[in-house]
């Protein structure tokens, strides 16, 4: 189960299919042994950087910055989480993560609401893709607001397989882009 709140105070839950983690390790010893075991580290989190902003344009062909309907971005990630295995060294990975985000109502914008779309996507050590998923956020800039900041909250539980740890995994966050926006984003990034 998946809890998403963005400034607003609004709460909506959605089930994920994904795994999702943050960097984090934690050891214990045995009081029977003089063992000390080590939990699986838990995987690196990476703000993909030609996805970590979002410029929205008003319909039509105007590029300039009249013509800019909302500017966000990821301002970073905080969270925790923990590994509970078993004898098998099979079992989980608990993971509660909050992302950080601000937005700005561009001159564009009329209606001074805001929306996007964001992904939280999970990769082996080999770089594929094993899982992703895509959220919605709305939000009001309300008074004579026009920058607001927020964070999506995400809760999973991560199984691991036998010989699996945390850090054989990567996950990448960013926001949802068209390839327009995509290509925007790299052509300011180049100059």
């Amino acid at each position: 189960m998946t809890m998403r709140q963005f400034l607003s105070g609004r709460r909506s839950v959605y089930s994920v299919l994904a795994m999702f983690t943050l960097s984090a390790c934690s050891s214990f010893s045995n009081p029977l042994s003089n063992e000390t075991v080590v939990a699986p580290e838990c995987p690196n989190i990476v703000i993909v950087k030609d996805t970590a902003e979002l410029t929205a344009f008003r319909p039509g062909a105007g590029r300039d910055l009249t013509d800019v309907v909302l500017d966000a971005r990821i301002d970073g990630f905080d969270g925790e989480c923990e590994t509970d295995l078993e004898s098998d060294k099979s079992g989980t990975v608990n993971v509660d993560l909050q992302m950080i985000f601000e937005a700005t109502r561009g001159p564009a914008n009329e209606t001074r609401t805001g929306e996007f779309s964001f992904f939280v996507a999970i990769a082996n050590r080999e770089g594929a893709i094993l899982a992703k998923k895509v959220f919605d956020t709305e939000f009001e800039f309300e008074g004579n607001r026009n920058r607001i900041g927020g964070i999506e909250e995400l809760a999973q539980e991560i199984p691991l397989r036998p010989g699996e740890l945390g850090e054989d995994f990567d996950i990448f966050i960013g926001f949802q882009l068209d390839p327009e926006q995509l290509n925007y984003n790299r052509a300011k990034s180049a100059r």
